[in-house]
């Protein structure tokens, strides 16, 4: 006997859910899709749909099911919040905003909205709006990972660093599998120039994401301030590999290669530097980490005013 087309949709949400499970996200969000399409008036399958969508970052499918959901339920928050997750990972920042605002006209005690809101006042560099954002979204839920996480980097940018470690540990309770907060701990120990403890932050973040480029740097930049001149240029090699337009990470190599005595290396990765970024060259002529290179003519030439 035939299914009924709610009844392969069932059967579509069931399989979707199984892929979700063991993680195959593409083939999910698939599923679900083929689901939508047999049940378009239906809330759940439409925002299941879009949730998939924004989890595999398929903008463009996310948004149209996320709309039709809000079609569907408008008086649901978490729709509206999610398609402004949506808008704004594609850049229409002003309506991603309303869409938070309307959520929180919808559920004014959704710690979620705050902390959208507080990312993008913290994008802006509104670091006092952004505080109270995610102080407000932790007094509405406590266990909030992400508001202690971007808590953290904004006291890192207030140079508030003690303030910065103490969010960034309770973060790091609530999930101690997120490199982000082991990178924005880095940040804050090097401010207070506990080099041992920024390696150690910045070497968990590589761990837990081998591809975390910035967090190669800081961890290569912490080494050359300890003065562990080769692990330095292992992790600036590896930075360097990753964004291969990073000028900083190139004059950090170079500082490093010149404190090994590895006069042609450093010297090949200065002029890189330099070539990125034309200011970096005034700044070797006195940066300490160059001195064994000071008197040297090729050095001389490389960092004359231009």
């Amino acid at each position: 006997m035939a299914c009924s087309a709610a009844e392969n949709a069932e059967q579509l949400i069931a399989l979707a859910e199984q892929a979700k499970q063991e993680e195959r996200l593409d083939a999910a969000a698939d599923l679900y899709h083929r689901a939508a399409g047999l049940k378009p008036d239906d809330f759940n399958v439409q925002y299941g749909t879009g949730l998939l969508y924004l989890q595999v970052t398929n903008l463009s499918e996310a948004e149209e099911h996320l709309r039709r959901a809000v079609e569907l339920r408008p008086e649901s928050a978490p729709a509206r919040l999610n398609l402004g997750v949506v808008l704004l990972q594609a850049g229409d920042r002003e309506a991603g905003r309303k869409a938070f605002l309307e959520a929180l006209r919808l559920e004014p005690r959704f710690p979620r909205a705050y902390y959208n809101l507080g990312v993008m006042s913290l994008d802006d560099g509104r670091l006092d709006e952004a505080e109270a954002l995610f102080l407000r979204a932790l007094a509405l839920d406590p266990n909030h990972q992400g508001s202690y996480v971007r808590l953290g980097n904004l006291y890192v940018k207030q140079r508030r660093f003690g303030s910065a470690v103490e969010v960034l540990i309770r973060a790091r309770k609530l999930d101690p599998n997120d490199p982000t907060t082991f990178f924005n701990l880095g940040l804050a120990h090097d401010g207070m120039r506990e080099h041992e403890r920024a390696v150690a932050a910045f070497k968990q973040a590589v761990a837990l994401n081998p591809s975390y480029a910035n967090a190669h740097y800081n961890l290569g930049t912490s080494l050359l301030q300890r003065g562990d001149y080769q692990a330095a240029v292992e992790a600036l090699q590896e930075a360097i590999r990753l964004n291969p337009q990073s000028g900083d990470a190139f004059y950090n190599l170079a500082a490093a290669y010149a404190h090994l005595g590895e006069r042609v290396s450093a010297l090949e990765r200065l002029e890189r530097a330099v070539r990125f970024n034309p200011a970096l060259a005034s700044e070797a002529q006195t940066d300490d980490d160059f001195q064994s290179l000071r008197s040297d003519p090729a050095f001389q030439a490389l960092t004359q005013p231009r």
